[in-house]
């Protein structure tokens, strides 16, 4: 676009300097007084001097990298602009209290320190953490170790069932392949009590 500004620039000053040569031996060629003036530009005559061209310019708006402004047509960004403000605040609003929190138990309360365990005295299992909240949330949030063992236990319990419960399939396939034997599907034969043979005792009917 600077480009094409400059050339503009350049035809424009060598058409005003042909128009003013053109002006100025007006009077010698008449024909050629008019004809070499460009749009914009007025011949002023005055009595005893030769004629004057006027050469009027309009103002053309130019942004500050000297070039002309284009309207660029583009998709919207409101929508992802509008995403990265809600997650920004969001996340600041959640993280900034943790960290301070966080900043509070490291300064004013500290980890635990080993210490010997007097006698008589059964210690809990949270209390073999050493961070303060790792310590809250083994004894608020998750499961006693007791607890985890016998849930493990239990889905040992019913694999093993499972396991035992293939075997024995697999074993009664077998014998019923051996024997000929096994659930064969048939139709049960229906009671005679329940036929009704009303309609043969009168076939004219």
């Amino acid at each position: 676009m600077a480009a094409m500004s400059l050339v503009l620039r350049a035809a424009a000053a060598w058409g005003a300097r042909r128009a003013a040569s053109g002006a100025a031996g007006g009077a010698h060629l008449p024909w050629l007084g008019g004809a070499s003036r460009l749009p914009g530009t007025v011949v002023a005559k005055g009595r005893k001097t030769h004629d004057t061209l006027v050469q009027f310019s309009a103002p053309v708006r130019h942004s500050s990298s000297h070039g002309k402004r284009m309207f660029i047509i583009k998709a919207t960004e409101f929508y992802d602009t509008r995403f990265l403000n809600l997650l920004r605040f969001y996340v600041f609003l959640t993280g900034i209290p943790v960290a301070i929190f966080i900043t509070y138990v490291n300064i004013f309360i500290g980890e635990a320190e080993l210490a010997e365990i007097p006698e008589g005295y059964i210690p809990e299992y949270w209390e073999y953490y050493k961070h303060p909240i790792s310590r809250w949330i083994a004894r608020y949030l998750l499961d006693p170790p007791e607890k985890n063992y016998e849930k493990e236990m239990a889905v040992l319990h019913l694999e093993a069932k499972k396991t035992q419960m293939r075997l024995m399939e697999l074993e009664a396939r077998r014998l019923m392949r051996q024997r000929g034997d096994g659930p064969w599907y048939h139709y049960e034969t229906p009671d005679k009590n329940l036929v009704d043979n009303s309609m043969k005792s009168t076939p004219d009917n």
